[in-house]
């Protein structure tokens, strides 16, 4: 059988993949499994790598589940391994096409599920119907097994569908399964579908466990003056202090994701009616901006005086050749950049684009602007996500908080008088 040191097997596929072209980030992915696989051959006394090894560490990880069964991250997982093992058999990189599962829903048991994904379809990207028809392929196998329909499900299936998730289901994969479960069940609400259509009552059966870790977090933020500083400290004489400038713009006064800076194109530019309109990349809302005067500035100042001369629907393109569109992990270098520069403290504080996101969301609540009005700036799909600046703002915090009663010492008396 052949073997090979697990070090020598990917310093081969790494320099392979930068011969390729790969991106640094795909790489750190490959990098992050094969830490956990040299850790696994640690643990387990192996010096040399061989298919077996590969094998049976996915098997430690994954048990029997079939490739199907395991969520996209998982997936990737396993290819990485596979990777590796094609490298040490076939001395290259294993050329592979990019599959998708193939998950039906038949019968009568799977006539609401296809409903649903159907109506979806009209206003959804492709790569998130497939995602809805992966998660919910966990709930329609299991009402296979159980021999129940949409229309027979009773809030004791469901308890009993979500501690089999508990078990089977590492928790961000559990959540994902969930929320989109959630989702359903509205829609299978808002139809009739169900023996009892409350809503509420359904929600509270699909609870997100890492929403209730997550809420504790407070996000980062800096003061408005801060983030005039930061936008003061770029250079904007130059071909990308232009770029920047404008990207950072749109990320402090409209608080958008790096994601869809980095994604912004000119048909989102409605130059004429002066606004920008987008989908947003992570919650696929709708959003339309008002372009103001600053924000149009800097924007012409780059496409007319330093964008880079190529024919491409994205804005934002890369100073030096080769040109082309940029990833949102550029953007959050030259603002940790531009913080340095101007003096910030950023200490125990995160120093990324999404950082002005909280902060404009924060300095917005300080000049009393309701929770509905920031929700619709930033393209919440609900006040509840905006609820998290609360914690940020702690004399708005406490104005919520309600006085204690005055309780006369008689009540007491009788209170316990009674006993």
């Amino acid at each position: 059988m052949l073997q090979e040191s697990l070090l020598n097997l990917r310093q081969r596929v790494e320099a392979l993949f930068r011969d390729k072209g790969y991106k640094e980030a795909c790489i750190k992915r490959y990098n992050q499994t094969w830490d956990h696989l040299r850790d696994y051959m640690t643990e387990h006394g192996h010096v040399l790598f061989t298919s077996k090894i590969g094998e049976a560490f996915l098997a430690s990880r994954y048990g029997e589940r079939s490739f199907a069964d395991l969520s996209h991250r998982q997936q990737e997982c396993v290819r990485h391994i596979d990777v590796l093992t094609y490298m040490l058999e076939n001395d290259g990189v294993m050329h592979t096409r990019q599959t998708h599962v193939k998950y039906v829903f038949s019968g009568s048991a799977g006539l609401w599920f296809n409903k649903f994904l159907s109506e979806e379809t009209e206003y959804k990207r492709s790569s998130s119907i497939r995602r809805y028809q992966e998660r919910l392929h966990n709930l329609y196998r299991y009402l296979m097994e159980q021999k129940t329909e949409i229309e027979g499900i009773t809030p004791s299936l469901m308890s009993d569908y979500v501690a089999h998730l508990d078990f089977v289901k590492s928790g961000p994969d559990r959540d994902n399964i969930v929320m989109t479960t959630r989702i359903f069940f509205r829609y299978l609400c808002s139809k009739q579908v169900l023996k009892d259509n409350r809503q509420e009552m359904w929600m509270s059966l699909l609870r997100l466990k890492g929403s209730a870790r997550g809420s504790h977090r407070v996000p980062s933020v800096y003061t408005a003056d801060e983030v005039e500083r930061i936008i003061a400290a770029i250079d904007r004489s130059s071909a990308q202090g232009k770029r920047d400038y404008a990207m950072t713009l749109l990320a402090a006064r409209y608080g958008l994701r790096a994601s869809d800076i980095v994604g912004l194109r000119f048909v989102n530019l409605d130059w004429e009616h002066d606004r920008i309109s987008i989908i947003q990349k992570k919650t696929e809302k709708k959003v339309v901006l008002p372009l103001s005067e600053e924000v149009g500035t800097a924007l012409i100042e780059y496409i007319k005086y330093a964008r880079p001369a190529i024919d491409h629907p994205c804005v934002f393109i890369s100073a030096q050749a080769p040109f082309k569109p940029l990833s949102s992990s550029v953007m959050a270098a030259f603002l940790q950049k531009y913080m340095l520069r101007a003096g910030i403290d950023s200490t125990n504080k995160k120093k990324g684009p999404h950082a002005l996101r909280h902060s404009l969301a924060t300095n917005l609540l300080s000049v009393n602007t309701t929770l509905p009005v920031i929700s619709e700036i930033l393209g919440h799909s609900s006040t509840e996500s905006t609820k998290t600046y609360l914690r940020v703002n702690m004399d708005l915090l406490r104005q919520c908080a309600l006085d204690v009663p005055f309780v006369p010492s008689s009540f007491y008396e009788n209170l316990y008088g009674q006993a």
